[in-house]
């Protein structure tokens, strides 16, 4: 199957991916014409089958797992982050924050409902972080970050993408997209985030797929 373009249009630190409109044609397999010797050894094969089913069957894919958004993210970001890029020399690796990713499932999810593709938070029921704040108004990215204790004083960063459902999105073709850009490149390397987390919200009214991304680490 030939993989579908990716239309992307950046907006600050948002993305944007719209799938082209084509889609791919049923392959008609044709029913095989067995020729005269085949018809012969039928019984033969037939035995082979039979043979075949008491031996164990080994899954061709066996071993083969797929990753979760934490462990694609994981391996994604780390690839980039510990190697030169254009706007760095390398950077040390990121480890998983469960607060991060609680963070980032709320906005995407918020993002997913209204529709709405900004880093602010819609400020309806779905923005939790605003309700629980006491806002009159939708919340920010790092007020999200910021919002517990134990994750006071944080220095932050927020990058967004909605993707078609159509579109083979991964957290790893979307990093690898978002390095390649100035702005995101930075954010992406910079040096003083020591977390972060991915999460990603599918929303079954525009069949879209809305992601969040957060980087944090201490003030020194």
């Amino acid at each position: 199957m030939s993989k579908k373009l990716l239309f992307a249009t950046l907006l600050s630190t948002s993305l944007l991916l719209a799938a082209s409109g084509n889609t791919p044609q049923d392959k008609l397999e044709k029913t095989p014409s067995y020729n005269q010797n085949r018809i012969n050894h039928q019984a033969t094969i037939l035995q082979q089958q039979d043979s075949a089913k008491k031996q164990p069957k080994v899954d061709p894919a066996a071993g083969t797992k797929k990753l979760t958004i934490k462990e694609a993210a994981l391996k994604a970001i780390n690839s980039v982050r510990t190697r030169p890029q254009i706007c760095s020399k390398g950077a040390k690796p990121l480890t998983w924050s469960k607060h991060l990713y609680n963070m980032a499932k709320e906005h995407s999810i918020d993002m997913a409902v209204t529709g709405l593709l900004q880093h602010n938070g819609s400020g309806t029921k779905t923005d939790v972080t605003a309700k629980r704040l006491k806002l009159n108004r939708g919340s920010y990215f790092y007020e999200r970050v910021n919002q517990k204790v134990n994750s006071k004083n944080l220095y932050s960063g927020e990058l967004i993408i909605r993707t078609s459902l159509h579109t083979l999105a991964s957290p790893k073709t979307l990093i690898d997209y978002w390095i390649k850009q100035p702005k995101d490149c930075q954010l992406i390397m910079n040096p003083n985030f020591t977390s972060f987390a991915m999460a990603k919200v599918v929303s079954h009214k525009d069949n879209r797929a809305y992601w969040t991304l957060l980087l944090a680490g201490k003030r020194k």
